[in-house]
């Protein structure tokens, strides 16, 4: 076995795959979460919300406040989101609508539809699509308006995402007439001086979304539902969010345009300003608005695959299979080159560029197969097919961790540990010596004044992997 040194520390992991075993019977695959799987922007079978009509896969005008269908008549309610101009949308209830069905009146943009119409009809399973539009980790977790239905999904297949909202909600900035209509916690990016305008360093920028990730436990969430899907005995294939800018991020371009539409704005790499964290700090090259919506991005990104890997350490320490928990990732280059100010965008540009268009979500629907495919042996070919005695494929890939792993941590500090593989699986880590340290969120803190602390990292792939276990120790100093 090849051992590879990142800075002072080894750090390699070999996955081996198992005996691949037989299939139970798929009642559905039942994709869940927030307005991505949901198909914000285009309507569904029966919507709910007061001023909202259309046909079914009809999306809503390019509009604020004009005519039926606007961007303020599809804007999520508050405290408990009600699912309107979703694609999935039953009447504020997706759980109800049952297994997707071709037709001419059946929702077909979301990429979730987009992948049921695609299987080959001789080897299919049933698709339910249960998102709904502005729903957080919360939501879903104990307590929350949709745990029912959470704990509810047992013995299956299930796709989401979840995470990105509250977060990129906090970066919003849109006046309309001169009005602020939104403003998010951290959606000051650029301050004015007596010298005109400066932009905040990305890193600025990602400390805020981690403040704001903290203070609504995203964390804690996320974990808590992997962890109840996991235990209900399903296969959970987590999607992380694709790139995007919308060009209402930060407070650079917040007047929106009433004659054109949410759809008009300046594209994010053209906004540029010198960077300067303070008045009285020094003046640090440039970024761009597209800079820092890719940082806080990469960041909420980063958060999650921290949370996929925790909860795999956590099933493998306590007799759950770990690899029944799994990540998919979008081609972000690919994204980054297909933005609303494209030709060819992928980004739905009537609610200011963050939502996926029917072409974003076909994109998303082959990054599921895909994944589904290498993880689980599912949706595989050009015609998906769902094969209930599938063998899950080998995973012999040797994963080496994307960042360093720190030698030495100060006392009572905080210091980030790699939550992905340089092969794109996330990071697990746990601790031989809990008394020393503890470690969550993807990092390390220290709780004493001196001593060693003893670190384990496990990354999943797929199959019954055989564990290659390194562990790393960081000095108290």
């Amino acid at each position: 076995m090849t051992r590879h040194l990142v800075g002072a520390i080894v750090a390699l992991f070999t996955l081996l795959a198992g005996t691949p075993a037989a299939a139970d019977t798929q009642p559905s695959v039942i994709f869940l979460g927030d307005s991505v799987t949901a198909g914000f922007g285009y309507l569904g079978k029966q919507e709910n919300a007061p001023n909202v009509a259309g046909s079914v896969n009809s999306s809503f005008a390019n509009a604020w406040y004009f005519g039926d269908n606007s961007l303020s008549d599809c804007n999520p309610v508050a405290p408990v989101p009600d699912d309107r101009c979703s694609n999935n949308n039953v009447a504020g209830a997706p759980w109800t609508a049952g297994p997707w069905q071709s037709g001419s009146s059946s929702p077909s943009v979301a990429y979730s539809y987009q992948i049921a119409g695609s299987q080959n009809p001789q080897a299919a399973a049933p698709v339910e699509n249960w998102a709904v539009t502005g729903s957080t980790p919360a939501q879903w977790d104990t307590g929350g308006p949709f745990n029912s239905q959470l704990t509810s999904i047992q013995n299956t297949s299930v796709v989401m995402t979840l995470g990105a909202n509250p977060i990129l909600a906090s970066f919003l900035r849109i006046k309309i007439a001169g009005t602020v209509e939104t403003s998010g916690a951290c959606s000051g990016t650029e301050w004015l001086s007596w010298k005109g305008w400066y932009a905040y360093p990305p890193a600025t920028v990602v400390d805020c979304a981690n403040q704001q990730w903290a203070q609504n436990e995203q964390t804690a969430h996320l974990e808590n539902i992997y962890k109840t899907l996991l235990q209900n005995k399903n296969k959970v294939m987590v999607l992380q969010y694709y790139r995007a800018c919308p060009w209402s991020f930060g407070n650079w371009q917040p007047e929106g345009n009433l004659i054109n539409g949410p759809a008009a704005g300046n594209s994010c790499p053209s906004q540029q300003q010198q960077v300067s964290a303070c008045p009285t700090c020094k003046v640090d090259g440039t970024t761009t608005q597209w800079a820092q919506a890719v940082a806080a991005q990469n960041a909420m990104n980063d958060n999650i695959a921290a949370a996929v890997g925790e909860v795999q350490q956590w099933a493998a320490d306590n007799g759950v299979n770990p690899a029944n928990l799994q990540i998919a990732t979008p081609d972000q280059s690919a994204w980054a080159d297909h933005q609303a100010w494209s030709g060819s965008s992928w980004v739905f540009k009537n609610d200011t560029w963050i939502h996926p268009s029917a072409a974003g979500h076909q994109q998303l629907a082959k990054t599921v197969t895909s994944a589904m495919c290498e993880a689980f042996g599912q949706w595989c070919g050009q015609q998906p097919a769902w094969d209930l005695t599938a063998a899950v494929p080998s995973a012999t890939v040797e994963q080496d961790l994307r960042g360093p792993v720190p030698n030495q941590v100060a006392n009572r500090t905080f210091t980030d540990l790699p939550n992905m593989t340089k092969q794109g699986n996330a990071v697990g880590w746990d601790s031989l010596t809990p008394k020393l340290c503890r470690i969550y969120h993807g990092g390390v803190a220290t709780t004493k004044r001196d001593g060693t602390c003893r670190v384990v990292a496990e990354a999943v792939r797929s199959g019954e992997e055989q564990r290659y276990r390194q562990a790393h120790r960081i000095r108290v100093r």
